[in-house]
């Protein structure tokens, strides 16, 4: 979900959304894989929230370019990173966008398509694969940790948010694969791969439960340790998954709401929209009353394996109120409150991430570190 409110003053020309993602989304592109450069470059260029998706497949092409003259002179490492920034430039340009579904469906296929190029070059690779899902698939990113006891490690399932998608969490996955464990980032329902074919959904624990089935399919991680995690609407997925999927040891939900339309009128435009889009919703009024079907309402209770909850208090998307809500009604939930953190903690990022994969590896065990490490 992104930052900021359409009361923000507007400053040089920008019209109010745009001045909102200059203000506050910065942290959040820079901790999950693009330059802080590419982000100031590209939201200069951008006065009119119409321009966006433009703008942001720009910056895109130009690293584009970059990686085809590297794949030309055989250097593969360049072009795969390269690569793997253009693709997460298009996934930004098509960022709580959806003001124009061609530009949308365009800039979409790119960014799956750019990062699948490079998605070898990440250390260990990014393997796509699917996982069977209401007589279609999920599209997800397996990535698993060689170890030096030859042993296969245990695994996370990793849950985007409202427009958040699997190549996005690779940065925090990295976290958890340095501890040793496997990592399988899903586009679910109304995400990223899966956004066409399925709008949300509320009860998520469908999509975990598909996933942890083939998890133990799979001979490479260890399907008997096996837990979650989710950021922002996915914080919500996460819990969900921890209250109705037995097979999950532990999990972490991040900037997670306790039910999605409490603070409805007070969220950006952009997100509404969003929300309006994925939940293929008629209207504002309808995209309200669907958001209220993705709740923790009666569920919490049952969280009773261990789930860490990690907030920020000036969180302006998600209030320290939803979290602490959740911590009240789940016997299982430990609460992990920053005062002064952001949505998803992005201006705490290596603390907040190192400190969630630590508390992941503990409970799930870390046998042996991977492979390359002391």
């Amino acid at each position: 979900m992104s930052e900021g409110t359409s009361t923000e003053v507007v400053t040089e020309g920008r019209d109010a959304r745009v001045e909102a993602a200059a203000a506050h989304w910065g942290p959040r592109f820079v901790n999950n894989g693009t330059d802080y450069l590419d982000f100031e470059r590209t939201l200069g260029r951008i006065t009119r929230w119409e321009d966006w998706c433009t703008e942001w497949g720009r910056t895109a092409q130009e690293y584009e370019a970059i990686a085809r003259r590297a794949e030309d002179a055989g250097h593969l490492v360049t072009a795969m990173d390269a690569w793997r920034r253009a693709g997460l430039c298009w996934h930004w340009a098509k960022f709580v966008f959806v003001v124009d579904v061609e530009q949308l469906r365009d800039a979409h296929g790119r960014a799956v398509a750019d990062y699948a190029r490079g998605a070898a070059g990440l250390s260990p690779p990014a393997e796509r694969v699917l996982v069977p899902y209401s007589g279609e698939d999920l599209a997800a990113y397996l990535r698993v940790p060689e170890r030096r006891d030859g042993a296969v490690p245990p695994v996370v399932v990793m849950a985007p948010g409202l427009d958040s998608v699997k190549e996005e969490l690779q940065a925090t996955a990295d976290y958890f694969l340095a501890r040793g464990l496997a990592t399988l980032a899903i586009d679910g329902p109304g995400q990223g791969e899966s956004e066409w074919a399925f709008p949300i959904e509320p009860a998520y624990e469908k999509a975990a439960t598909a996933a942890v089935d083939y998890l133990e399919r799979r001979d490479d991680v260890d399907a008997g340790r096996v837990g979650v995690f989710g950021v922002s609407l996915g914080g919500y997925y996460a819990a969900r998954a921890m209250a109705h999927e037995p097979r999950f040891v532990a999990g972490v939900a991040l900037a997670g709401p306790y039910r999605f339309d409490l603070e409805w009128d007070d969220l950006p435009p952009m997100t509404r929209d969003t929300f309006r889009f994925r939940s293929r919703s008629g209207d504002d009024a309808a995209a309200r009353a669907y958001a209220g079907r993705l709740t923790l309402e009666g569920s919490a209770p049952a969280i009773t394996s261990p789930l860490l909850v990690v907030h920020g208090a000036l969180d302006r998307l998600v209030g320290r109120a939803h979290a602490e809500r959740l911590a009240a009604e789940a016997p299982g939930v430990e609460l992990r409150m920053y005062e002064d953190g952001n949505h998803g903690v992005t201006n705490h990022a290596f603390e907040s991430r190192s400190g969630f994969a630590d508390w992941l590896a503990d409970k799930l065990g870390r046998d042996a570190p991977p492979a390359g490490t002391t």
